[in-house]
């Protein structure tokens, strides 16, 4: 933020140093992660913020999603997880338009009993904004060490590519074959 300018939104139930630092704060009941990312999913399907040409090259199955948000209205939203609809619609807005957004989040996210369904949705929420595999986006746990939270998994680690791949040739060829660019 200090050094270029990026906008930085908490959402955490506390109001931390990072928040008091922060563009936007959004105070959200503990545990209501799930219904406060369906509805900024909710916003960017309807607004179409999403970045189709990316959707379309590189995910399958988005529209089961669009599916599972049909409900998380702001309202409900707001409801579910205390936060009010205006800024939900602010926190969906500035994440949307702000490219590429990095969606960073620390163990108390996932050692939630729906840990795992956050990690999911959220890595869903930077595919559909096409912030996966692109400078200063992704999906970025926050932890003394890697691998703490599948960040591998995501293809996070130095020495291997997506899926535990290993950095062979036959490996890259897969990849750039998948990807859809020259080896």
């Amino acid at each position: 933020k200090e050094q270029n300018g990026a906008k930085i939104i908490v959402v955490d139930p506390r109001y931390t140093k990072t928040a008091a630092k922060s563009d936007l704060y959004c105070r959200i009941r503990t545990g209501t992660d799930i219904a406060f990312l369906y509805g900024v999913i909710r916003l960017i399907r309807d607004n179409k913020w999403y970045n189709k040409e990316y959707l379309d090259n590189r995910v399958y199955g988005i529209e089961e999603i669009f599916k599972e948000c049909e409900e998380y209205t702001p309202e409900k939203v707001a409801d579910i997880t205390g936060c009010k609809p205006d800024e939900l619609i602010q926190v969906a807005t500035l994440f949307a338009k702000s490219t590429p957004g990095a969606l960073i989040w620390n163990q108390g996210w996932t050692h939630h009993t729906i840990g795992s369904s956050n990690t999911r949705l959220g890595s869903i929420l930077q595919l559909l904004l096409g912030n996966v595999g692109v400078i200063g986006g992704g999906c970025n746990v926050l932890r003394g060490h890697d691998n703490v939270q599948g960040s591998t998994d995501m293809g996070c680690l130095a020495d291997t590519l997506p899926g535990y791949y290993g950095l062979g040739e036959e490996s890259w060829k897969y990849f750039a074959k998948q990807w859809k660019v020259d080896y």
